[in-house]
């Protein structure tokens, strides 16, 4: 009876988490909506609610506060973006076939109408809201940029780059990738680059890069 009763508190408590895992998927997904919609300042906690389903109680004790649940509506879509290139890791591709599919894959998951309406968010937050801004720069895209120089180091290792600081270079190549685009999207309401474009863009950009790093 003992053993029978703790596989069934462990069956519990899996089914608790598990459901408690979907509804934070749920308020995210709200959230995300509702901020696009409405902005960060104007977005309501009850209307997330009254969207995802849950109670505000549950909200706030999985996210703090509003500002707690926007840095985790970033956070998740940050996760997306270095999930895509932690592939090229494992693929151990060579330097130019390997950035060419790091920075495509980049630049089509960053400059959608989602990846821009948030950028458009946190761009008008700065100026009220310093502090959010300031941890968005600071931490917003630190798993992207570790996850390229993860990759560059791999590169050096297998004697194809030479480096001198491979977070730093990382920070230049997706600069490099999104730069043009990105301007242009963030500016030109309803553009968004099609395969063609970032293709182009990133060819440019992986030729560049690898003159520089490149063995002599």
């Amino acid at each position: 009876m003992p053993a029978f009763s703790e596989k069934a508190s462990e069956t519990a408590a899996t089914g608790r988490a598990g459901r408690a895992a979907q509804r934070r998927e749920a308020f995210l997904d709200a959230a995300r909506d509702v901020f696009l919609e409405q902005g960060y300042e104007a977005a309501s906690m009850a209307e997330i609610v009254a969207r995802a389903g849950g109670s505000l109680s549950t909200l706030y004790a999985q996210f703090g506060d509003k500002e707690g649940l926007f840095l985790a509506v970033v956070t998740r879509r940050v996760k997306e973006l270095s999930g895509a290139l932690q592939l090229e890791l494992s693929a151990h591709a060579p330097a130019e076939e390997g950035l060419r599919r790091i920075g495509q894959n980049f630049v089509a998951h960053l400059l959608t109408p989602t990846g821009i309406g948030l950028y458009r968010v946190i761009l008008g937050l700065a100026p009220k809201f310093p502090d959010l801004s300031r941890q968005f720069y600071e931490k917003g895209l630190s798993e992207v940029r570790a996850a390229v120089a993860a990759y560059l180091i791999d590169r050096e290792a297998a004697c194809e780059l030479k480096l001198r600081d491979p977070h730093r270079a990382a920070h230049f190549f997706l600069e490099m990738v999104r730069g043009t685009l990105a301007h242009r999207a963030l500016l030109i309401p309803g553009y968004f680059p099609d395969a063609d474009e970032i293709r182009e863009v990133v060819d440019d950009a992986v030729s560049l890069f690898l003159d520089g790093l490149r063995h002599r």
